[in-house]
């Protein structure tokens, strides 16, 4: 029995000396105490902090793009409705008519407490960061719009009278050259602001940079409200517009169209050219070429003797017009120049002999 009573209490005595008497802090549960931390204060800071994203410059210019579309497609049927007033108002006016559509947009979308144009809306973006808002938004469309017009008024009345030619030390002239600098300087500090634009991201002008006008997303967690496809069909469409902006003056389509009707009529083995009857009957010093433009512009008979021939060059088929108008049949239709008359290729011309008749006319 008392064997039995010095094992326990042996046993007893190691368990106290292995065992603590209390329980150790697991270390996870400190590490995570620590990232607990450090994700609430990262958490505090994304709140009380606005992430402008870099990503949104392409947005951002694609919103105007946008603006500058719906203005254009509002310009046509109200100078389709002014036109039928008085001809000529839509000219003379043109200036007012499109200031009064973008102050008209501008009312209608970010004057209206939306504070996004229609464009920046369609690309969940928002005007906001700064104080009294509402002030600067007017005051950003007061100054594009509003001063953009004066601008162009006071270019124009000047240069209408004249001011770049005024005397040099008159008031005029100062005004002019003054007005000059302020124009390069302009785009001095737009090109400068652009560069800044394509860094940042953030101010993509220099009246919203001075006004303090930041552009974010409206609506973070959506994506953009106009596809890329839209996007990129937009600008295919618009590269392609301006390369035939581009190459339009390079053609030239009379030529082309003298060059389809020889070969044709060459295919068909016909003549070179058609030749009208009216205009192959005329006297010889009367001009074919005055003669038909001015039929195809009156809209009743024309007189052959109102298209006499007006120092006369002869073509190499023999027949004569005016240097004038063959010259310039020849500038625009090059090589494949025909003769109204015979139809007859035209490559060379010379100075017609003077020849006169009884009367010492020619």
């Amino acid at each position: 029995m008392s064997t039995t009573e010095d094992y326990s209490q042996r046993s007893a005595a190691a368990t106290a000396t292995v065992l603590p008497q209390e329980v150790p802090q697991q270390p996870w549960r400190q590490s995570w105490l620590e990232a607990d931390a450090r994700l609430r204060s990262s958490a505090s800071a994304v709140v009380t902090h606005t992430v402008v994203s870099r990503n949104a410059r392409v947005n951002k210019l694609d919103a105007d793009l946008l603006d500058d579309e719906l203005a254009d497609m509002l310009r046509e049927p109200v100078s389709k409705a002014m036109s039928l007033l008085r001809p000529g108002l839509v000219e003379t006016y043109r200036l007012e008519v499109d200031t009064a559509i973008r102050a008209l947009l501008f009312w209608l979308s970010v004057g209206s407490h939306r504070r996004a144009t229609y464009g920046q809306a369609l690309q969940n973006l928002t005007y906001a960061g700064a104080k009294k808002l509402s002030w600067r938004i007017h005051a950003f469309g007061l100054a594009s719009i509003g001063g953009g017009y004066a601008w162009a008024r006071a270019m124009q009345h000047m240069s209408r009278c004249g001011w770049a030619n005024a005397p040099w030390q008159s008031l005029r002239n100062r005004i002019w050259r003054m007005a000059g600098w302020l124009e390069r300087a302009a785009k001095v500090a737009a090109l400068a602001n652009l560069l800044a634009f394509f860094a940042a991201g953030q101010y993509k002008s220099v009246l919203e940079r001075v006004l303090g006008l930041r552009l974010v997303s409206a609506r973070p967690q959506m994506a953009q409200s106009v596809s890329f496809e839209f996007l990129n069909r937009q600008l295919v469409w618009h590269a392609f517009t301006e390369f035939v902006m581009f190459a339009l003056p390079l053609l030239k389509p009379a030529r082309a169209r003298a060059w389809a009707v020889r070969n044709v009529r060459a295919v068909l083995r016909l003549p070179p050219a058609a030749v009208d009857p009216v205009i192959e009957k005329l006297p010889e010093n009367v001009c074919a070429i005055c003669f038909s433009t001015a039929a195809a512009d009156s809209s009743v008979p024309v007189e052959p003797s109102s298209c006499l021939v007006s120092n006369p060059y002869i073509a190499d088929c023999g027949h004569s017009y005016c240097y004038v108008c063959i010259k310039t049949r020849l500038m625009v239709e090059g090589s494949e120049c025909s003769c109204l008359r015979c139809g007859h290729k035209v490559e060379s011309i010379c100075q017609h002999a003077e020849i006169r008749d009884a009367n010492g006319d020619i």
